[in-house]
C-alpha cells in the first residue's frame, strides 16, 4: 500500500521582476485606468470624528409611514435621512431641547 503525502507542495516563488512591477503599481497592459473624476463642487464639513454624522439611530415604522415619506424624498429630491433630521430638529425646537 502506497501512502500519498498530505503535505501541499511549497508554492513556487514570482519572478522578481513580478515584484518591482507590483511594488511601482502596475496595472494590467489590457485595462486602461478610470478616468479621473472631478472634486465634489460643495465639501461637506467634517466633524472631528471624520464623518458629517458620526452616530446612528435606529426606529420602527409603519409600512403606510415609510412609504410616504420615501415618496416624499423622491418628489423632494432629498434624501430620507435628511428630512428625518429636520423634522427631528424642528421637534427638538418646539420642546426647547
Amino acid at each position: 500500500m502506497v501512502k500519498k503525502q498530505r503535505i501541499a507542495p511549497k508554492p513556487t516563488t514570482p519572478p522578481p521582476a513580478a515584484d518591482t512591477w507590483v511594488s511601482n503599481g502596475g496595472i494590467d497592459p489590457e485595462l486602461s485606468p478610470p478616468p479621473p473624476t472631478a472634486p465634489p463642487a460643495q465639501a461637506e464639513p467634517e466633524t472631528v470624528k471624520g464623518k458629517t454624522y458620526p452616530h446612528r439611530v435606529s426606529f420602527d415604522m409603519e409600512t403606510p409611514q415609510y412609504r410616504r415619506l420615501k415618496r416624499a424624498a423622491f418628489e423632494s429630491d432629498r434624501p430620507m435621512n435628511e428630512i428625518l433630521r429636520e423634522a427631528i430638529e424642528d421637534w427638538l425646537r418646539t420642546h426647547e431641547y
